[in-house]
Order: structure tokens, then C-alpha cells, then sequence
């Protein structure tokens, strides 16, 4: 029993404990990521809308000189039929003042009015057709404007799309990232407490080994019972560690929840903005019922400045269909070349409040 006494527990083949410090060799986790781009919020200026068109006399006096062209040629080929048919009445010795003078030159007149109705005619004629190639000039224009306005709203609609892609993209990679850093945690940890597992494992078969002859020594010496040993279950190591990697795909799947809050709030707005169209519309407050205010929108007024301008939802009176848009009243506010009035009712320029809009973006 001295022996067993003097002697110390032989560690030497024991397993080595976990190391700790491996748990530290994970990589770092994304905490953020490329949102692939700022989104598209403005549009080129695709040009002014031609509002009206022609001179301020809508052509007139293109129509006098055509008209005076005409009775230029007219006027002394008249003078001449008359003489001929004064001459022609003498000859045949008819007097000035007689009922076949009369009827005579009533027929004249009347062939006379005739021909001077066909030059005002005439002249309308050019005055119209004059006015017709203004209104196509100017309806061209316009339709080059609308064309070009299509097409800069479609390249910032794709620009946004491309933005949206490569954000996911982005998160997507970012979120992959993540996951496989919060396993390679993991598999790092398992081995630590598979480690601290089998040391404490070791250890104690190792103190049972020589307890065990001590005890029955003690036991004959003292003439009881000798006793089994009792192996105990080892209990293993846990070591409570923070998700890392719900964490941070949490604060991913957050992020990307404002951004597409922000995307479809912008996507709102402008979406019942811009469905207004171009022309001049009705926006008099006066003419509105069931206002319900959304918010404000930044415009930019007549002086260049950005200026807040209320954007609500409303009906027109006697009608059900809801609209969104800025009050006239509002408008005028900001900008007065902006608002027309039209029978005692407030109307916006559209494409003028728009341009605005964009402006201040």
C-alpha cells in the first residue's frame, strides 16, 4: 500500500485539452454589404411641352396678303366687265336708271359679290391650312417630347431594376458568406468539446485505476466488503456561445426590409406622380372631396429653391375614382406659372410641377 501511496497518477498519455484559441480562427462575419448602386431618382429633361402655336393674329396676316393678291388680278378685270356691260347697255341704247339697266347691272353685282366671296374664301382657305401645319408642327413636337420623357423613364426604371438585382445578389452572397463562417464556428466548437470530452474521460479512468487498489487494501484491512468501482458518466464540456450567424442574418434579412420599404414608398409616389400624365389638369381644391394627406414630395420653385409640396389622395365631387396628386392651391405656392385658371377653376401645368419635381430630387 506504500507503494500505491508514493506513487503519483501518470498523466503522460493523457489527451490534450481543447484549445481555445482555435475558436478564434473563424472568419469574420459580413456585417454589411454593396447595396449594388444608388437608385435612380431623377430623370433627364426630355424637353419643354409646346403649349400653343402660330402667330399671336392665328395667321391673318397671311390671309390679307393672300386675299390681296387675289383682288390685286380681280378687281381690274371687274372694273373692265363693267365698262363692257355699260357700253354693251348704251349701244343697245338702254338708259342709266331704266329697269333693263337696272337688271342689268344687278346681274353684274351679283356675279361681282360672287367672285370677291370666293377670294375671302380663298383666303380662309390658306388662313386654315396655315394654322393646320402649325398644330402638326406643334403636335409633333410635343410627341417628341413624350417619346423622349418614355424613354428616359424607362432607362431609370431599368437602372433601378439592375440596382435592385445586384443588391440581392449582394445580400444573397453576403447571407452565403455568413452561413458558411457560423458552421465552420460550429465545427470548431464540436472539436473543442469533443477535446475537453475525452481528457476528462481520461483523467478519470486514470484516479479510478489507482483508487481502485487503495480501496481494496482498506477493505480487507478493515475486513468489509470490497466495492466495485463506480464509473461515472463524464459529464462534457458546454460552453453557451452567441449565434453569430442569426445575428447577422437577421440584421441582412432588416436591412434589406427598409430597403425595399424605401423602394416601394419612392415606387408610390412617383408611380401616382407621374400617372398623371402631361397637359393641364384639374387640381382646384375646391373641386375635391375626401382629402386624405400622404405626405410631401420636394419641388423646386420659380426660384430655384426645393420647397415642400403636399402630395394627398382625393376624389373629384360627384365622382368615386381616387386620385393622388398636389392641390392647385399648393402649387401656387410654390410656382404661380404652374397653375391656370380656367372657367373660375384652378388647373396645374403637369409637366411643368413634374419637372419641378424631378428638379429637386
Amino acid at each position: 500500500m506504500k507503494n500505491y501511496l508514493s506513487g503519483s497518477v501518470n498523466l503522460s498519455g493523457a489527451p490534450a485539452a481543447g484549445n481555445a484559441s482555435t475558436l478564434g480562427n473563424a472568419p469574420a462575419p459580413y456585417f454589411s454589404y454593396d447595396m449594388g448602386g444608388n437608385i435612380q431618382s431623377q430623370l433627364g429633361d426630355a424637353g419643354a411641352i409646346t403649349k400653343d402655336y402660330g402667330p399671336a393674329d392665328n395667321f391673318s396676316a397671311d390671309r390679307s396678303r393672300v386675299e390681296e393678291s387675289l383682288y390685286g388680278r380681280l378687281n381690274p378685270q371687274l372694273a373692265k366687265d363693267r365698262s363692257a356691260i355699260e357700253q354693251r347697255l348704251a349701244d343697245q341704247g338702254i338708259r342709266y336708271g331704266s329697269q333693263a339697266y337696272t337688271s342689268a347691272m344687278d346681274d353684274y353685282n351679283r356675279q361681282s359679290n360672287d367672285a370677291r366671296l370666293a377670294v375671302t374664301a380663298q383666303g380662309g382657305q390658306e388662313q386654315q391650312r396655315m394654322m393646320d401645319m402649325a398644330a402638326q408642327r406643334a403636335g409633333f413636337q410635343n410627341a417628341a417630347q413624350q417619346q423622349q420623357y418614355t424613354q428616359n423613364l424607362g432607362a431609370g426604371s431599368f437602372a433601378n431594376a439592375a440596382q435592385a438585382q445586384r443588391n440581392s445578389q449582394n445580400a444573397a452572397a453576403s447571407g452565403f458568406y455568413n452561413s458558411a463562417s457560423a458552421q465552420y464556428m460550429n465545427q470548431l466548437q464540436s472539436r473543442f468539446n469533443a477535446d475537453q470530452a475525452g481528457r476528462n474521460s481520461y483523467l478519470q479512468e486514470q484516479y479510478a485505476n489507482r483508487n481502485q487498489p487503495i480501496n481494496e487494501i482498506s477493505a480487507l484491512l478493515g475486513q468489509s466488503q470490497v466495492s466495485s468501482p463506480n464509473f461515472v458518466n463524464t459529464p462534457g464540456s458546454q460552453i453557451q456561445t452567441t449565434d453569430i450567424g442569426g445575428l447577422i442574418n437577421q440584421n441582412f434579412a432588416q436591412n434589406q426590409q427598409n430597403y425595399q420599404t424605401a423602394m416601394n414608398s419612392w415606387n408610390a409616389t412617383m408611380g401616382g406622380l407621374l400617372g398623371l400624365g402631361a397637359g393641364v389638369m384639374k387640381s382646384d381644391e375646391r373641386s375635391k372631396e375626401n382629402i386624405i394627406p400622404m405626405g410631401t414630395v420636394f419641388a423646386a420653385g420659380e426660384d430655384g429653391k426645393r420647397k415642400k409640396l403636399p402630395i394627398s389622395e382625393w376624389s373629384y365631387k360627384g365622382e368615386d375614382a381616387r386620385h393622388v396628386g398636389p392641390m392647385a392651391q399648393d402649387v401656387e405656392k410654390i410656382d404661380r406659372g404652374a397653375v391656370k385658371t380656367i372657367g373660375g377653376v384652378k388647373h396645374i401645368d403637369v409637366g411643368r410641377v413634374m419637372g419641378g419635381i424631378l428638379r429637386a430630387a
